[in-house]
């Protein structure tokens, strides 16, 4: 098995700079005669890129979802599933510490935005709560 990618451009690609991967579970197998064919297992996702980039977010959605859908398929050995993660990794890379780090502080910053102009929202010790919450170290928030 392998992944099969898909890569369509933007209908307006000059302006845009933008390209379409979709990726395909593929099993390779032979026909009664021999000859190499190759099937379509599912559809694993897709994702766009911008510029020779896929975007932070997307990047850790598209593995999500197509880890998912991997767990899904019954017939899949556990080291076919991991292998396919390996290809699909190898093109669409994970989120590193920093980029992790980064979207987290900017969603903070804009989580802590909308409550000014709200009127309200947790203050600093509120804020370490929920994050050592999140983390399992106290009761719910």
């Amino acid at each position: 098995m392998y992944v099969r990618w898909i890569v369509r451009r933007h209908k307006n690609a000059n302006i845009a700079d933008t390209s379409f991967f979709d990726a395909y579970l593929v099993e390779s197998y032979r026909d009664q005669k021999g000859a190499p064919r190759q099937r379509t297992i599912c559809y694993l996702g897709n994702i766009r890129q911008i510029g020779d980039q896929f975007p932070t977010i997307e990047r850790e959605i598209f593995l999500l979802r197509a880890e998912r859908i991997l767990e899904s398929i019954e017939e899949l050995s556990d080291s076919d599933r991991q292998e396919v993660m390996v290809d699909l990794r190898h093109r669409v890379p994970p989120l590193s510490n920093e980029e992790v780090i980064w979207a987290f502080t900017e969603n903070l910053r804009w989580y802590r935005i909308w409550w000014e102009e709200h009127g309200g929202g947790p203050n600093d010790e509120e804020l370490l709560r929920i994050v050592q919450a999140a983390r399992g170290r106290v009761g719910p928030i």
